[in-house]
Parts: C-alpha cells; structure tokens; sequence
C-alpha cells in the first residue's frame, strides 16, 4: 500500500470538506446567509423572496441580474449558474403573473423547470443598504466613482462637458441603442449630475433638480418629469433630463451584487449577467 504523506492528506481531507460543503449548500441556504448579512425583515407580503424553482435545489453557481429575461436565464444555465438573483420580477408585474394563463408565462416556467433553476427576487433589501450601491454601480459604469460629491452618493460632479457630449458619453459608456432619451438644452454646460437608478417620482426630480445641471434615471412618468423638463427648457433653463430604461439603469449596481456575493457566499461561484438596452437603434 503507498504510504500517503500528512501534508496530501490534510489536502485531500480539505478538498473532500469542500466538495461536501458545497453539496449541501442549496438555494435555500445561501438566501438565509444573505438574509443574515443584508438583515431587515423579510415579510412572505414583500416584493423579495423566491419566486420560481425548488428552493432544496443544491447551488452550482450564482448569477445576479437587473432582471431575469429568457435570455438571462439562458445565459445563467450556459455559465452552469442555477440561482439567479433579481432585481425586477421575473414574470412582468409585483404579483409575478398569478392568476394568469399567458404562453410566455408558461414557455418561462418551463425553461426554469428543465433547467432546474431557482429565481430570487432582491430587490428593497438590496436597495435598503446604507450605501446605494444602485447609484454607485451607475457612476462606476460612466466613469464618475471619483467625482462624488461628499455624503451624497447620488450626485457627481464631472469634467465640463455639453449636455451633448454628455449623452454621448453615456450611451457610449452603457451600450445603449434606442433606450436612450434626453430632453433639454444640447448646448447646456454639464458640471453637476443627479444619477437614479430605477423609477424616479416627480417629487423627487421636482425637490432636485435645481441642485443638478442634469439627472440621469431609469424611468420617469412621461407626462410629468419629461414634459416638466421640456417646459424648464422652453422657458429658458440650461439643464437636462435623460433616462436610459429602467433596468438598464439597474444594471451596474447588481454587478456590486455578484461582487459582494464574492464575500458571503465563498463555496460557489459569482457572476452578473447584463441585461443591456431591449429597444432598437432608430434608422
């Protein structure tokens, strides 16, 4: 019989505890390690919590998204990730499509089934933590992380720039195509921007924009905040809006997520998978 020396046998005993821990990490176990180190609440009524596949499903890989299209999902089960971490719904509203019978809903189910993938929505206990790695996220994706204003991660000041040249940059940044809107002054000079990820309230843009040259969000309620800043640039005011699509937007700050899933979840791998802009390049 070969003799085996101390130093391989505490390596193959360290290998064989690894391949266990990992065996017996499932979907269910890695949400409560999360749950633990986001803390908070976690009421069965809120938006987060699993919202398809087995839960006892044994966790292969890790994948966080903006949101979990089809082609998300594909993308995860390529790169051998079987726990999808969401920001948005995965079936198009609050209520993840209950109550209805829709073959997209159905062809969706079914591909998670197969494929034998669990999907978890975080979202408020993501957005929750003290900093907003959503804006932070956003700013890092253009470039801005240095030019933070102190105590506000939401506002930036950048290099002078046109309102033009700005856009430019962002789309240029993000990869966008036909998501992309701004209204305002093109020439206006750009120093100071508010970024918000998501879906900006008319209260909030109406309470911040004289602090900003330009804000950057998600989405906005189009006969409030776009026809609000169309009539500030029609009465003669140098400032800007652009939105760049609500997941977009959303995008960058849950690259942050599968960075610090790096550090909670050690025994299986992390990745993001970008979701990007949905929409067609005008001709």
């Amino acid at each position: 019989m070969k003799r085996i020396s101390r130093r391989s046998f505490t390596l193959m005993a360290a290998t064989a505890a690894s391949v266990c821990a990992a065996e017996s990490l499932n979907a269910e176990t890695v949400v409560r390690r999360l749950q633990t180190e986001l803390g908070g609440d976690w009421p069965s009524t809120g938006p987060d919590g699993f919202k398809a596949g087995d839960p006892a499903i044994v966790v292969k890989g890790i994948a966080t998204t903006a949101m979990a299209t089809l082609e998300v999902l594909k993308s995860a089960t390529k790169a051998n990730a079987n726990l999808v971490l969401t920001c948005e719904p995965t079936f198009y509203g609050r209520a993840e499509g209950r109550g209805l019978d829709d073959p997209v809903l159905s062809a969706k189910h079914e591909f998670i089934e197969n494929n034998r993938l669990v999907v978890f929505r975080l979202r408020d206990h993501w957005q929750a933590r003290k900093q907003s790695e959503m804006a932070t996220g956003l700013a890092s994706a253009l470039g801005w992380s240095a030019h933070r204003v102190k105590n506000d991660d939401a506002l930036y000041e950048i290099p002078h720039a046109t309102a033009e040249e700005t856009v430019a940059l962002i789309r240029s940044k993000l990869n966008l195509r036909g998501g992309l809107r701004a209204v305002g002054d093109r020439k206006a000079a750009i120093r100071r921007v508010l970024l918000h990820p998501g879906s900006m309230t008319p209260a909030i843009m109406w309470q911040r924009y004289s602090e900003v040259e330009m804000i950057v969000a998600g989405e906005v309620r189009e006969w409030e905040n776009t026809h609000y800043a169309a009539d500030m640039f029609t009465a003669g005011e140098k400032r800007a809006l652009v939105t760049i699509g609500r997941v977009v937007s959303e995008d960058p700050g849950m690259r942050v997520c599968a960075d610090w899933l790096k550090t909670v979840v050690k025994e299986v791998p992390s990745q993001w998978i970008r979701v990007g802009d949905p929409y067609w390049r005008p001709a």
